[in-house]
């Protein structure tokens, strides 16, 4: 509505005076000069919305696809930031920018492509890879796939990529292994954890654990960075992380 509101519901009879909503309590009458705009809803779950932001961990992909003609903005630590779009059912491509090396002239630049496809309602598969570009570095390239199993609301994703720098490709992949759990209409609960194999001291671990705030379109992701590499000092470094779906 003009006003902000929102009602969700069967239209049974519209005319360019009335809409006619059927809803949960009943029969409602709308003004049809004071609706902004309508939309198909298609959520069944037991939230008053669906999760906006179900294509990734904190940074991570999970299986499921960006959806064709949907996207998102993402910003992770207030420097990084990333777009992706749906160009078709299941495949999306994005890139993005490090803001601080952008302004100094030697930007960082990401590619992010993907490809995913729901198998089921609970089984999702997806593969692509997140390239880096250093201005007189070079690029480096991992290339991922990933499995997931659950919904939107509550699933957890194994994943595994090789990286691959200057035409080489490292002899042990990094594994991921990821999940989230919806526990209310507004927060869920996530975890994201890498692991790269033979690596000296068992150095070769780190993971993201925390929380995001979901709201209709944006989400606010607040999470710990730890790891074996770190000091007694500083045993965890902080993550943050804004996104907005379009």
């Amino acid at each position: 509505m003009k006003n902000g509101d929102e009602f969700i519901g069967k239209i049974i009879k519209q005319d360019s005076q009335t809409i006619t909503l059927l809803t949960e309590n009943g029969e409602m009458n709308l003004i049809a000069d004071n609706v902004k705009s309508i939309s198909d809803f298609e959520y069944t779950g037991k939230f008053s919305y669906p999760n906006p932001h179900d294509t990734r961990y904190f940074f991570g992909p999970s299986g499921i696809p960006v959806k064709k003609n949907k996207g998102y903005y993402q910003n992770v630590l207030v420097t990084f930031n990333f777009a992706n779009y749906g160009i078709s059912k299941n495949i999306s491509i994005g890139g993005g920018l490090e803001f601080i090396s952008t302004l100094t002239g030697n930007p960082i630049w990401f590619l992010t492509p993907k490809i995913g496809f729901d198998l089921s309602k609970n089984v999702h598969v997806g593969g692509g890879f997140i390239m880096a570009g250093f201005a007189a570095e070079g690029t480096a390239t991992l290339a991922y796939g990933v499995f997931t199993l659950g919904t939107s609301e509550t699933n957890a994703s194994l994943g595994a990529g090789y990286g691959i720098i200057d035409g080489t490709v490292s002899d042990y992949p990094a594994i991921m292994i990821a999940g989230t759990h919806r526990i209310g209409n507004g927060i869920a609960l996530l975890t994201e954890n890498y692991i790269i194999p033979n690596t000296p001291d068992n150095s070769g671990y780190f993971g993201i654990q925390g929380i995001r705030l979901l709201f209709k379109q944006n989400s606010f992701d607040i999470g710990a960075i730890v790891s074996p590499v770190f000091s007694d000092e500083i045993p965890a470094l902080p993550f943050v992380g804004f996104a907005r779906a379009f």
